[in-house]
């Protein structure tokens, strides 16, 4: 058994293998490849029997938000066994050979999306995330401000108005990722989250919203300009975005779910823990602030960038690995 980085020329036979584990989708693995400006194939790790890939996961090189400055993180994701290697301890393998790669290209803390027992014991720790759900409905008391409307992904002066606003307003909080290749927005932003709704006013995108909706609708993210959200952080705005949204979809009203830390989330009538987020630090000297716990570094902001929000930790779905 060898365990190693993937070689280029074994990538075809990688998406076949991730495809095959999870009974997925081909598309959805090579999309998250090549629409990934940050790719590295080295960050693909895989244990090989008799050159044939058994067991592999993929290191994502992103940089997050932490206190209001970027930090270097490694997402792991793909993590993936063959039925009949299962129960030989590779994803621990893999998963010690992923953390001497993230500290040999310098990576600062690694996120994972899951709960398995299996990352606990590598080192990873849960830290909760809050989601409000409340119905809403389709027309406003009073004539709205903003002219709502789909973002044009055409246009590169909309995406940089939008890139403008993701920056500014999801450094408040901790886990958000950052998106400083205009290549993401155009790429792996569109491929994942194609239907976002913009706020315009005088020409300006003041805010916009992306969401999916089935039996719900679900904001996957959002984000306000400074001045609108100093007004009431956001919140209005947020809810004319809903509310446009309803009428085109032509729900009268209906429920909606988004991360309880925005537009006062935490006040709505149901709030839903998530604890399937987990985290581990790999070089403590990178993180920029002293901490003693994970979920005090994750949860709280320093001053200035407080702000009165509640609950800092927020990863927008988009960015989904």
């Amino acid at each position: 058994m060898e365990c190693r980085a993937l070689y280029p020329a074994e990538l075809e036979a990688w998406f076949e293998h991730v495809t095959d584990v999870f009974s997925g989708n081909r598309q959805y693995f090579v999309n998250h490849w090549e629409n990934d400006p940050w790719k590295n194939i080295e960050g693909i790790r895989v244990a090989v029997d008799d050159g044939k890939i058994v067991s592999t996961l993929r290191v994502f090189i992103r940089k997050m938000f932490l206190h209001g400055e970027p930090i270097s993180v490694g997402g792991i994701g793909e993590v993936s066994t063959r039925r009949e290697y299962q129960r030989r301890g590779l994803a621990t393998l893999l998963l010690k050979d992923s953390i001497h790669f993230m500290k040999e290209h310098d990576i600062a803390i690694s996120s994972l999306h899951g709960s398995q027992r299996i990352y606990a014991l590598e080192g990873w720790e849960k830290i909760q995330r809050y989601y409000a759900r409340e119905t809403f409905v389709a027309k406003m008391d009073e004539p709205t401000q903003w002219n709502v409307r789909p973002v044009n992904f055409q246009s590169q002066t909309e995406l940089n108005q939008i890139a403008e606003l993701y920056d500014g307003y999801s450094r408040k909080f901790n886990g958000t990722f950052v998106r400083d290749d205009i290549a993401y927005w155009t790429d792996w932003v569109q491929t994942e989250s194609p239907n976002i709704w913009a706020a315009e006013r005088n020409g300006a995108i003041e805010g916009y919203v992306s969401v999916t909706h089935d039996k719900r609708l679900t904001v996957e993210e959002f984000a306000v300009a400074e001045a609108v959200f100093a007004q009431d952080r956001g919140k209005h705005l947020f809810q004319t975005l809903i509310a446009a949204i309803l009428t085109h979809l032509e729900k009268e009203t209906f429920e909606v779910a988004y991360a309880a830390p925005i537009a006062d989330g935490f006040k709505a009538n149901t709030l839903d823990v998530h604890g399937g987020t987990m985290y581990r630090v790999i070089l403590p000297n990178k993180i920029p602030s002293p901490f003693d716990t994970l979920p005090s570094l994750l949860h709280n902001q320093p001053k200035p960038f407080g702000q009165g929000l509640r609950s800092h930790h927020l990863f927008w779905s988009t960015d989904g690995f």
